[in-house]
């Protein structure tokens, strides 16, 4: 057993650092308030979803309401009953496939793969358990007791008294240079003999904390506060939710995006903002391109520039082909292959980028192939191969006996929809596969393109799991009809899975019998949207759906050789931009929706990507001009001022905005129209650059 040996000042083990750097947040999206009591958040490891626990009761009643929900990085598909059957869950923490949760005065562990409760470990003499914070290298497990002061370790899944006389202790961090501790006011570092350092004081009481780097800190308080602490000790406070009577619980910051997510608890939301550092010096020597690969298994790498601070005998690995661009449709071929070039020359930006896209990349490498064979409930067709999935929008109907049919509430997700991971799935697919194809492409890893190919090949190949190219079944209203044509907007993200396979077909990992079959399963699922009725119904839609419609129809026939349809599909958006656009830029079929700013930017997206897949056809969207004098540049200009927040929104927008939305659009249109202007608003959203993904796809 540990006790509270010392309090020591924090001069002399601990690192100073100048202040030469400020900081604040920048708000990059908010949930709805259909969060349940939301109190802490933990990324899910290899996946773009973060775990949620769940409260929904009283903060310490054993009453049974509380569980776990997923959420999608981006702040979609929220998932409200992954687990259930807990109490009041507070802190998470994740080792292997394990998932611990405090739950008053045991700790709950879940099987993360399986999604279900494996076991209930009781702490003795425990009342409130709050945090947890778990050792990566040895899975041992740190719960806080707030009311009793005591911290408990777990090891081999037996539990013992760790620390004790620690009154209020909540947030925990496992750190290599010890364990932060929140206890009241105080901001502790304990070292692995439990003597303590206090590296500075609270206002109030902390409840979350997450390291920066460099022994800096993020730390909040339940009442609303969240500061940037210094290794110094010295605070910089970064947010104040009071005004908004909006809490701020248990936070995770993931240095390698720079996003902070935080937990809302009463206010029933979970929010996401980038931590932006003023005056932020970059390392030019850091080695980005590095590979732990030795010497010897070096093949056909392109010559490094001598002054370029990667070793000669550790570089790319395995490397494409150097031809100028590679045949992709969606994406910028020729810009992937200058930023290849640029990260083998020593740039110090492109280094950086290929550097963060592969701390992503690397996440991905353990995720778990997906399938619509995943789901537990089977379509109609009895064929779980059949994707399925349920309409957002509508709602149970309590004023009838059996709630049928259900009714339309637009812009308010129903959380049932998360019972059916079919729609969730495929869109992780397509993220995870663009990353490790990129990523392949840009260093050369074949881990990265093994990885994508077997995940590209469990869902659209493999006999056992692969999916049915059809979506008979998808946005199904409950009391209405089985399936709808809007439900094809799912399948978006097929047009990045297929210039992920082309970057792939360069690779030893994807050979031509996997590229083939993969063709024609989207030839069969091109055939079913021109054909099939609820293709003909999403194809006639005059909003964004039928711009989406076009968008994926005309990229599915580019990735298939159709030329001829091709060319077709991509001339009816001058009719779809005829109607849609007015003569001022406003999308007034998006503007009808309760989210207007949000579905005329998503509209923007359907445009922008229509007209890049456009040209491939030789079909010019870019400076088309409809019978108004509407087009694509003149749609973004009106939007712009709205989205950056410089103009007061004067429709309807029920939810948070995020200003990511818009962000990729400005900086294609700095290229596509040579005008600088749109790169200077986009720095206003992202001074320092946005994600690795988008700017190494559409960034200069």
């Amino acid at each position: 057993m540990k006790h509270l040996a010392s309090l020591l000042l924090l001069s002399a083990p601990l690192l100073l650092k100048a202040q030469n750097a400020s900081h604040s947040l920048q708000k990059l999206w908010e949930t709805d308030t259909i969060v349940a009591v939301p109190e802490s958040v933990h990324p899910v490891p290899g996946t773009q979803r973060l775990y949620v626990s769940l409260i929904d009761g009283g903060a310490w009643d054993d009453d049974g309401k509380g569980g776990i929900g997923l959420l999608n990085t981006d702040g979609t598909h929220y998932n409200g009953a992954w687990i259930t059957g807990l109490s009041a869950p507070k802190g998470m923490g994740v080792y292997q496939d394990r998932l611990y949760v405090a739950d008053i005065n045991r700790v709950v562990v879940i099987d993360r793969n399986k999604g279900r409760i494996l076991k209930k470990i009781p702490i003795e003499g425990s009342v409130n358990l709050n945090d947890i914070s778990v050792d990566p290298a040895n899975g041992d497990v740190y719960v806080s007791d707030s009311k009793a002061g005591r911290l408990h370790r777990i090891k081999g899944d037996i539990p013992s008294l760790y620390m004790q006389d620690l009154p209020g202790i909540n947030g925990l961090k496992v750190a290599k240079k010890g364990l932060y501790i929140l206890a009241k006011k105080q901001v502790l570092l304990a070292d692995a003999a439990g003597n303590t350092q206090k590296i500075t004081d609270l206002p109030n009481g902390g409840d979350g904390i997450e390291e920066v780097g460099n022994g800096d800190l993020i730390v909040s308080e339940w009442l609303g506060n969240i500061f940037y602490v210094h290794a110094d000790g010295e605070k910089e406070q970064l947010l104040d939710r009071k005004p908004e009577h909006k809490n701020t619980a248990d936070i995770w910051y993931v240095q390698s995006t720079h996003t902070l997510y935080v937990p809302g608890f009463n206010g029933k939301t979970v929010t996401a903002y980038r931590l932006v550092t003023e005056k932020k010096k970059l390392n030019p020597a850091s080695p980005v391109l590095k590979s732990n690969t030795s010497a010897s298994s070096v093949n056909s790498t392109p010559s490094v520039n001598s002054t370029s601070s990667v070793n000669s005998t550790s570089s790319v690995n395995s490397t494409p082909s150097v031809d100028p661009a590679p045949p992709v449709l969606s994406w910028d071929g020729s810009r992937l292959y200058s930023w290849r070039e640029k990260a083998l020359a020593g740039d110090t930006v492109a280094r950086r980028l290929v550097q963060g896209l592969r701390v992503q990349a690397d996440k991905l490498l353990d995720m778990q192939p997906l399938s619509v064979m995943d789901k537990t409930i089977t379509p109609i067709s009895g064929n779980k191969h059949d994707y399925m999935s349920q309409a957002p929008y509508f709602w149970y109907d309590s004023s009838k006996p059996n709630g049928l049919p259900y009714i339309r509430r637009d812009g308010q997700r129903n959380p049932e929809i998360y019972r059916i991971p079919d729609h969730a799935s495929l869109a992780d697919l397509g993220g995870a596969v663009q990353q490790l194809s990129l990523c392949w492409y840009l260093t050369g890893e074949k881990k990265y393109s093994d990885k994508a190919a077997l995940l590209l090949r469990h869902w659209f190949l493999d006999t056992g799991t692969k999916m049915n190219p059809h979506l008979d079944y998808a946005q199904a209203i409950p009391g209405i009809n089985n399936g709808r044509g809007i439900g094809i907007i799912e399948t978006i993200p097929l047009i990045g899975i297929a210039d992920a396979a082309l970057l792939l077909e360069r690779s030893p990992s994807w050979p031509a019998a996997d590229a083939k079959d993969l063709h024609a399963w989207y030839a069969q699922y091109l055939q079913w949207m021109l054909t099939s009725k609820n293709g003909k119904e999403e194809h006639a839609a005059a909003n964004n759906h039928g711009t989406w419609y076009l968008a994926q129809a005309t990229d599915f026939a580019l990735f298939t050789g159709d030329s001829a349809a091709a060319g077709k599909l991509a001339e009816e958006g001058k009719n779809k931009m005829d109607h849609q656009i007015a003569a001022d830029g406003r999308l007034p079929e998006e503007l009808a929706r309760t989210n207007g700013l949000h579905y005329s930017t998503y509209d923007l997206q359907a445009l922008f990507t229509l007209a890049r897949l456009a040209r491939r056809a030789n079909v010019d969207l870019w400076e088309y001009k409809n019978g108004k004098n509407g087009g694509i540049r003149v749609a973004l200009d009106w939007l712009l001022p709205y989205a950056l927040g410089e103009k007061k929104w004067e429709y309807e927008q029920i939810s948070g905005y995020n200003k990511d939305e818009i962000y990729g659009l400005l900086l294609q249109a700095s290229t596509v129209y040579n005008d600088r202007s749109y790169q200077a608003a986009a720095k206003k959203i992202h001074p320092d650059r946005g994600t690795a993904m988008t700017e190494l796809t559409w960034g200069n």
